[in-house]
């Protein structure tokens, strides 16, 4: 099966990190979560499978993926670095034709992946810097 994955460092705590996660709208502008229908009109509608706060580890699928995918499975984990900061690495395992996994690498891993670990690191760190300078938390 294949697998795209991509990491990122984040310059704030996990626990905060791992808080702001599962608040998708905060971060991630094309998802949702899925809770018995979809509040909004999303681009991408996921279901959680598996959420794991002492791991730091979240598990969803997307019901119809937008890509030319199937048997989707995505796996969004915090690992502490230190006590201020940790690394986050979202992976996704699914079927597809061997032909177009380098367009998937770019579309998938490249404009979904990276392009949101960029948009979580910065709201994380401006929710860590607006708590040290005890001005509650910045929305992103």
């Amino acid at each position: 099966m294949p697998r795209i994955a991509r990491r990122t460092f984040v310059a704030a705590p996990a626990d905060m990190v791992w808080t702001l996660i599962q608040e998708f709208d905060r971060w991630h502008p094309r998802l949702n979560i899925y809770a018995g229908g979809p509040e909004s009109d999303p681009d991408i509608v996921v279901t959680v499978l598996e959420r794991d706060d002492a791991t730091y580890t979240l598990t969803y699928s997307m019901p119809e993926p937008p890509f030319p995918i199937t048997d989707h499975r995505a796996t969004i984990s915090v690992t502490v670095d230190r006590d201020t900061t940790c690394y986050v690495e979202w992976s996704a395992e699914f079927e597809s034709d061997p032909g177009i996994m380098h367009m998937l690498e770019d579309q998938l891993g490249d404009d979904v992946f990276s392009h949101a670990l960029d948009k979580l690191a910065t709201a994380a760190h401006e929710q860590q810097a607006a708590a040290v300078l005890g001005t509650g938390t910045s929305a992103a």
